[in-house]
């Protein structure tokens, strides 16, 4: 059972300052007089009229996000798919997240549901607190989290944060606890992120610590590409013939491109592939961005 991130890459790679609207978009209000003035022939002595600049968007105030995941386990584990609906809304309290999922695979399906909301303290601190539901082997019964985070530096560009979470599983005798450990990194045109997870599994107080690191280059008013690569120490694994696994390495690659194709949608196409020592994870995603401004 994994925690819940504060975060997603994408939602954290939005670049403080906005950019350019692409080709064709509308432009400004004294386009008009700017276009209506003769342009004298470029020579020696004579001066340009500049282009009037494009406007940028305007920030989103909430958004939807549509993706479905799809491929293949290896060693006769057969498909897993994953088909997810997240939403966020920007209000005066803060900024709610709610996700729905869907997931299929070792022969088990089942539905999560999650709410979080994340709230500025002040300039320099916010805080996260988020809840969740599921069903089924592969979903935590319950869960919730709780985060906070500092911003320091030059323009407030770096962030720290440590938060704290508790799953209880599908049966009494099985929950996770853990500590997380975050930092971002902003900058012009690429975000970085990296964190520490420390996780206690019960039954028998496996300690399965994760570590990951990632990149966004670009942000999600045009073209982002989000690189995510993940190391951790797994405490359990069901499985449908009941067997289970306990305390063994897993890795996990990240690709995801982020292309604007609208000025109120975005597309999201991204590949993943998971490995651990018996068995490997191979899979696609596609999926849609709406905004809301």
């Amino acid at each position: 059972m994994q925690p819940a991130e504060p975060a997603t890459p994408q939602e954290a790679a939005t670049d403080p300052e906005q950019p350019a609207a692409p080709e064709g978009a509308a432009p400004p209000a004294d386009a008009t007089a700017l276009a209506a003035t003769p342009v004298p022939t470029p020579g020696a002595t004579a001066p340009t009229v500049p282009e009037p600049l494009p406007e940028p968007y305007a920030p989103e105030r909430a958004a939807i996000e549509a993706v479905l995941d799809t491929g293949h386990m290896s060693d006769g584990f057969g498909g897993a798919t994953a088909v997810a609906l997240r939403g966020m809304m920007v209000t005066s309290y803060g900024i709610w997240q709610a996700e729905l999922d869907r997931q299929s695979r070792f022969g088990f399906a089942g539905q999560y549901g999650a709410l979080s909301l994340t709230r500025d303290l002040s300039e320099d601190y916010y805080v996260l607190v988020g809840a969740g539901t599921g069903n089924s082997e592969l979903f935590s019964k319950w869960r919730v989290d709780v985060a906070g985070y500092r911003k320091f530096g030059p323009d407030r560009r770096f962030v720290a944060g440590i938060g704290a979470y508790y799953a209880q599983g599908q049966d009494s005798v099985r929950n996770d606890q853990g500590l997380v450990l975050s930092t971002l990194a902003y900058f012009p045109s690429v975000v970085l992120e990296g964190g520490l997870r420390f996780n206690r599994a019960n039954p028998g107080m496996v300690f399965g610590p994760s570590q990951y690191i990632a990149a966004t280059i670009g942000n999600d008013e045009k073209r982002a590409l989000v690189l995510r690569v993940e190391h951790a120490r797994e405490a359990y694994q069901v499985l449908t013939t009941g067997t289970e696994r306990a305390d063994y390495n897993s890795m996990s690659y990240a690709i995801q491109w982020r292309e604007r194709v609208a000025r109120d949608l975005l597309l999201i196409i991204g590949a993943q592939y998971y490995r651990n020592p018996f068995y490997n994870r191979t899979y696609g995603e596609i999926g849609f961005r709406w905004s809301f401004r």
